[in-house]
């Protein structure tokens, strides 16, 4: 009996030491650094209340994980599901949003589902099934975007109709349940590129923004479109950028749309592997060679990141821009603003690609001034 419960405690103990290895932390020249061995495909976002927050998979599981702290510190991970199936590698993987104490995880396995949790992060729904028609998601490519008003809305690429398409749905209920499918856009050329993950993001007003890379005449370019606040429809989609690039084949890399602090957007994309900042009117700026970029706002002026062979480098918007290192043998970088501006969380993969492992950094210096 003595023996019984000295086992279960020990237990117990190896456990809970497992659960904080998973986590772990060291210091980095500006912040703080954790690693999460075997997690792939991080994703992070800013919370209404100022937390950030963090999921990413793990050997079939979706995880989450927030900081109060402004990354300082970052709370034991919580598992929310077993996904089996859950598409991950080349931006496939788990999204979140964040209202106050709602939180919404989306991910793709043989359908799109959200998970909802309304403790803040505490205990998770199951799963919702966003996509009307079965299988349509399967490509495994989306993203989600939150609403001042905590209005959700997800796209992702389909197949419903043979050819790869964007579609969208919207929640107003932090993911319980979803409307409709909605199609944003065809390629009046078969299809759009069809492993480029599309990106979403709401601006202050409240009016959304899509982007996806395009497929037209063999010509692999980004296109966007909008929707006015309280509106179903979208305005007229079009191109973004000054060049094209016909390629054969995608390049798997679709870049980032933000929220400009002066109510307009703007988009990070890499074009034939040069790396661009694009307002969404305007000439476009190239920054240097590289792929993978992700952009934010900081003090109203727009900082880049993109993974630049073996290494993260990250800049301000300027011509020929002299880049800041952040990180070696990285990728797959992800990135957020904190809410008092005082820097922002980095998050990316490192080590072999078959068995990757996460950091995240909170970076007080992101980029070096013009």
């Amino acid at each position: 009996m003595c023996f019984s419960l000295i086992f279960r405690i020990a237990r117990l103990v190896a456990c809970a030491v497992c659960l904080t290895a998973s986590l772990a932390s060291a210091q980095t020249r500006d912040g703080a650094r954790w690693e999460i061995p075997q997690g792939a495909q991080p994703q992070l976002a800013l919370g209404s209340d100022g937390r950030i927050w963090l999921t990413y998979a793990k050997a079939g599981d979706v995880f989450a994980a927030h900081s109060r702290d402004n990354g300082a510190t970052f709370s034991s991970p919580t598992r929310i599901a077993a996904v089996p199936g859950i598409m991950v590698g080349m931006r496939r993987g788990p999204r979140i949003a964040a209202n106050g104490e709602r939180v919404t995880v989306t991910a793709i396995a043989h359908e799109l589902i959200a998970f909802h949790s309304s403790d803040g992060g505490r205990t998770w729904s199951k799963p919702a099934v966003v996509n009307d028609v079965p299988t349509a998601a399967r490509e495994g490519l989306h993203d989600l975007a939150r609403a001042p008003d905590g209005t959700l809305f997800v796209t992702w690429l389909d197949l419903r109709n043979g050819a790869m398409e964007l579609w969208g749905a919207e929640s107003k209920d932090a993911g319980l349940s979803w409307s409709g499918d909605q199609q944003i856009y065809r390629s009046p050329d078969k299809s759009i590129c069809t492993c480029c993950q599309p990106s979403a993001v709401f601006d202050a007003s409240g009016t959304l923004a899509v982007m996806w890379r395009n497929s037209i005449g063999g010509a692999r370019d980004m296109w966007f479109s909008t929707r006015a606040p309280g509106g179903a429809a979208f305005g007229t989609p079009r191109k973004l950028g000054d060049g094209s690039w016909n390629i054969e084949g995608c390049p798997m890399d679709g870049g980032r749309i933000i929220a400009t602090s002066n109510g307009s957007f703007a988009s990070v994309w890499q074009r034939a592997g040069d790396v661009f900042f694009c307002p969404a009117t305007g000439a476009e700026i190239p920054l240097g060679q590289g792929k993978q970029p992700v952009a934010i706002m900081r003090g109203g002026e727009p900082v880049v990141l993109w993974q630049r062979g073996p290494e993260l480098v990250s800049a301000t918007v300027a011509p020929n821009a002299s880049p800041t290192s952040h990180a070696a043998d990285a990728r797959f970088p992800v990135l957020v603003s904190l809410q008092d501006g005082s820097g922002a969380v980095l998050a990316y993969e490192y080590g072999p690609a078959k068995e990757p492992s996460l950091a995240i950094e909170r970076i007080l210096q992101v980029a070096s001034s013009r």
